[in-house]
């Protein structure tokens, strides 16, 4: 393939002089309000396929011969044309348009629309560096920071892995909260993990129901806007990417270098904790069994040997794009190739993607047909496990004791004189313990996943006015894991085990839309559209256990101890019809109206159509009366939609699974064949305003959503054979507010500063549950730390956990042995995940041919609960275990000196304890008290920056290049604050609900450094 295209560079550039006119000229392209340069302005010789773009000072060069005519375009710009004359020089300036300077923006269902005339909150997001400071793990944790109202959580599997994407908070009890993802006008049936940040052409958000009420159900979380790249009409251009980085790992936890391994102050070579004496460098004995590890150890710390765990990541990514076209037909394509490799062994991913794009105009205009293909093949090896999971490599290398060696934990296995292969771990066979180099070298998988995202479209003209599209598109995905568990593997596989799985998914969209215009006269017009969709998703998995190996560590389906199987299949479909139009005034005052219809087979057939609809109003007050001068433009707009939703299928019947021996298994679960459909009702207001000649923007935005009638399990009485029932209920309202200040205090002909603020929050609160239920808890028994637990009058995202028991003065009461007293079960709280507030700081500058920005996220307030830091502290690994282990502690004083503890008799605590038996008491993985590892999750970090140099077109113009330029690239580089011990943005599962606010042996956060190129013909 290289090949190929460096063949084809080679014929370009040694057909570039066969192409030459008679001379070479040159100029400047400005503004004409200001004087500023132009950088990207189009510069074409009519009538050929010859053109090229300005620079970032607008500077251009271009071969073509006297009497040849120019053309000059650029958006928001009227278009030039000059003839050439006997000058090698032309330089101009291009005038403002009046009918361009409205932003043109994506909305529902592809469609392009003025900015001004919308009656509800987007926002765009800047593209131009999602391809330089690419995005760890996913495409869409480029918008981190970017977008008020947006909160994004990652997870922890390393190179690969989705995120959890929150627009203006959680609402849905059972099912999603996620946003939306579409992309060309097609809503996806997964995620945008995989998609190539070098495709995207334009990002944008459509935030909350009022925005996307006609993408239907699963838009009532807002909707994320994906529009591609396309061909470019009468100028071909190639251009390379290549961008490399460099990951370092950063653990936040505070570990003690004082005291290794064994209890009570007594060495243990056996012992998981480090509670043994001070480490003094005396020798110990040998804990190994390997024949490579000989004679006595050394007893002193080892305060690198988790760092020591972590490699050097390298993230590299090559791209090569081709845009052509002409007036009628326009082609883009691109390949991206993407190796990672991960700050742990063995954690790595290849991806090709190849994308293609095909946009033609046919029959004087009248047909205009579009097809585009997206093949994304991705392998990763050793998707890292996360949480508790004992296959996670991390859950191992944060335990190792303090005085382990590196070089000896390094030697992970050894052949036993049976001639087995076994673990080298300190203590041999242990429940929930490894060696962490074993877990990354013999607990391995096999990750392939193959993805087509494609679709095909045909617009007829009837009229200027009229038209009729149609659309096919489809998100197909297969997925193929191999699991290969060796022999020795503690409670995960002590005899080995070999799983595999398959999975397909496929979602299909068709749909179609009939548009019609009309200027009534010049003060009013109008628009309508009938549009009709129908949706068809499917699932289906396949999954093989050995469940223990007859041959020890051959990985194969007949080497099964006992084989067991598993299948499942799943099924929906959607039909839809909808209507939506706009009438304006003046091009001023907008009145937008939708309805829509959907049909669902989730749901009972008596119950399964449902309507919703969307109305607002827009005013653009400065072009309908005249404001003082200062102010440049004034918009106000406010909108309601009502949005419906179903459920997952095979909600309303109960379903059976098939078990060994020929038996059949019923579900637990009740089905309600009275299942109604749930609803997000949602109004918003705005102000969008601009000051000072737009140097300054203020846009805000007001909100309030009630989603109710949701659909969830809740618990039933056993003895009707059921455990739990779905159904409907549920009023969980968020309302808050959202602001974005943009602005550029410097603008000259050689520098330019552009700033912009996005500040949200948001307030969530339980309304409403179900008939006579005031609390319900979220995967209960999910987690040994916390429960997520939603009570009516309390808003979302509260956690309770066990805490300390106190008097009726919130005094802490101590135990006779100076430890807490503690109660029995989850029933303290401590604490909320949401943030009181976000937001996010972005700059930018250009000088000359430099070029800069940067982007500072905020977090405020919010608690993330830590059961890494509960199980580190029993095991005598952190910094604060070393207080008091002669006996001296006291609760209230040396330790948690904020609380005010009592003995039973009220008085104040003076029982001295030893920290091995505290830590016990309250830390710990089985019971920990969650009260105690629950931290402040506000921080502040530097997000994104990027320092990047253009070629001038003075070096330039003797070279087949259209631009080169160097970009130095970062992301995550520090923290400017943050309170907690760990990163609070990466949670263990994305796709849990109750995933929020909990922490469970997460990497550590990941900094970015790197170069990008770019360079283009």
């Amino acid at each position: 393939m290289m090949k190929k295209i460096l063949m084809f560079l080679v014929l370009i550039m040694g057909a570039h002089p066969l192409l030459a006119q008679d001379k070479m000229v040159n100029g400047t392209v400005t503004a004409a309000n200001d004087g500023m340069p132009l950088p990207g302005v189009n510069v074409l010789v009519q009538g050929s396929t010859t053109g090229t773009q300005t620079d970032f000072d607008g500077n251009y060069s271009i071969e073509a011969a006297e009497g040849n005519v120019l053309v000059f375009s650029y958006i928001g710009m009227k278009t030039l044309s000059i003839t050439i004359g006997e000058s090698n020089v032309v330089n101009t300036s291009l005038q403002e348009d009046a009918s361009e300077l409205d932003e043109v923006v994506v909305t529902a269902l592809g469609i392009k629309r003025q900015k001004k005339s919308l009656t509800y909150a987007t926002q765009g997001v800047d593209t131009e560096s999602i391809d330089e400071a690419r995005p760890q793990q996913d495409l869409v944790n480029s918008l981190q920071g970017k977008v008020a109202g947006l909160s994004i959580q990652t997870s922890g599997n390393g190179v690969s892995g989705s995120s959890k994407v929150v627009l203006r908070g959680n609402r849905s009890i059972a099912g999603s909260s996620q946003a939306l993802y579409v992309v060309d006008g097609v809503p996806l049936g997964g995620d945008i993990s995989n998609l190539s940040p070098d495709d995207i052409a334009s990002i944008n958000v459509l935030k909350g129901a009022n925005a996307a009420a006609l993408y239907g159900a699963r838009a009532n979380n807002g909707a994320i806007l994906i529009t591609t790249k396309t061909g470019l009409s009468d100028v071909t251009t190639i251009d390379f990417s290549s961008t490399m980085t460099a990951d370092t790992g950063n653990i936040l936890y505070d570990y003690q270098n004082e005291y290794g391994q064994g209890s009570a102050g007594i060495y243990n070579g056996s012992s998981t904790g480090s509670w043994g004496p001070r480490m003094d460098g005396s020798s110990i004995a040998n804990w190994s069994s390997s024949p490579d590890i000989t004679g006595n150890l050394p007893y002193e710390a080892q305060p690198n040997n988790i760092n020591d765990f972590m490699q050097t990541g390298f993230n590299i990514a090559n791209n090569v794009s081709i845009r052509t076209g002409n007036e009628t037909a326009r082609t883009f394509f691109g390949y991206t190739n993407e190796n990672r490799k991960g700050i742990v062994a063995g954690n790595e991913l290849k991806r090709h993607n190849v994308t293609l794009k095909i946009d033609n105009k046919m029959f004087n205009d009248k047909i205009e047909l579009s097809a585009k293909a997206n093949y994304i093949r991705t392998e990763t090896d050793n998707i890292l496990d996360t949480g508790e999971a004992f296959t996670n490599p991390w859950r191992h290398a944060y335990r190792l004791p303090r005085n382990i060696r590196t070089v000896d934990a390094e030697v992970f296995e050894y052949v036993a004189t049976d001639g087995n292969t076994l673990q080298n771990y300190w203590k041999p066979g242990d429940n929930g313990g490894a060696n962490p180099y074993w877990t990354i070298n013999r607990n391995l998988n096999e990750n392939i996943n193959d993805r087509v995202i494609g679709y095909a479209s045909l617009k007829y003209n009837f009229l200027d006015n009229l038209s009729l599209m149609v659309r096919t598109a489809v998100d197909h995905s297969t997925t193929f894991r191999e699991d290969r568990d060796y022999t020795d593997s503690y409670v995960v596989a002590d005899n080995g085990d070999y799983e595999t799985t398959n999975t397909i998914g496929i979602e299909w969209n068709s749909d179609f839309l009939l548009s019609y215009t009309k200027e009534i006269n010049e003060d009013f017009n109008f628009n309508i559209n009938l549009g009709g969709n129908s949706r068809m998703a499917e699932g289906k998995w396949v999954r093989t256990d050995n469940q223990g190996l007859n041959a020890p560590n051959i990985f194969a389906i007949s080497n099964a101890l006992t084989l067991a199987s598993t299948q499942d299949y799943n099924k929906e479909k959607v039909n839809s019809l909808y209507t939506f139009g706009q009438i304006g005034y003046k091009d001023a005052l907008f009145l937008d109206l939708t309805y829509r219809s959907d049909w669902s087979s989730t749901l009972p057939f008596e119950n399964n159509r449902f309507d919703y609809y969307s109305a607002g109003l827009s005013a653009v007050i400065s072009d309908l009366i005249t404001l003082p001068e200062v102010v440049s433009y004034l918009k106000l707009r406010g909108s309601y939609a009502e949005v419906g939703n179903d459920t997952n299928p095979y909600a309303i019947s109960r379903t059976a699974n098939t078990v060994a021996g020929g038996f059949v298994s019923l579900s637990s679960s009740q089905p309600n064949s009275d299942l109604k459909p749930e609803r997000t009702q949602s109004l918003e207001f705005g102000v969008d305003a601009r000051f000072f000649n737009n140097r300054l923007g203020v846009d805000f935005t007001y909100y309030k959503s009630n989603s109710i009638d949701q659909l969830f399990p809740v618990s039933v009485d056993p003895a009707f054979g059921f455990s739990t029932r779905f159904v409907n209920g549920g009023d969980i309202q968020n309302k808050g507010i959202e602001a974005i200040v943009t602005g550029t205090p410097v603008q000259s002909k050689d520098f330019s500063w552009n700033v912009s603020v996005n500040f949200s929050k948001n307030d969530s609160e339980v309304l409403r549950l179900a008939n006579n239920l005031e609390s319900l808890v979220l995967d209960p028994g999910n987690s040994f730390f916390r429960q997520f637990e939603l009570n009516v009058g309390d808003p979302w995202g509260n956690m309770y956990s066990r805490g300390f028991v106190r008097d009726d003065q919130n005094r802490v009461i101590v135990n006779d042995d100076g430890t807490p007293s503690v109660t029995d079960g989850k029933s303290v709280l401590i604490g909320n995940y949401n943030p009181d507030w976000l937001g996010g700081i972005s700059n930018s500058f250009r000088f000359k041919n430099f070029s800069m920005s940067f982007l500072i996220d905020i977090r405020q307030g919010g608690v993330i609960g830590s059961l890494t830091n509960a199980i580190l502290a029993s095991d005598g690994a952190l910094d604060i275990t070393t207080i008091g282990r002669d006996g001296s502690l006291v609760f209230g004083d040396n330790v948690f000196s904020d609380l005010e503890v009592v003995k039973a008799d009220g008085s104040a605590n003076d029982i001295q304890t030893d920290a091995e038996t505290f830590w016990a008491s309250i830390g710990g993985r089985n019971a920990p008290v969650g009260e105690a590892f629950v931290e402040d999750a506000s921080n502040v970090r530097m997000r994104e920056i990027t320092l990047g140099y253009s070629l001038p077109s003075s070096l330039i113009d003797r070279t087949p290049f259209r631009n080169i330029k160097l970009t130095l690239v970062g992301r995550n580089l520090f923290f400017f604050s943050n309170n907690a011990s760990v990163d609070p943005e990466v949670i263990v599962n994305p796709d849990l609900t109750s995933a929020d606010g909990y922490e469970s042996f997460s990497p550590p956060t990941t900094r970015s450094l790197g170069l990008n190129l770019k360079f283009g013909f």
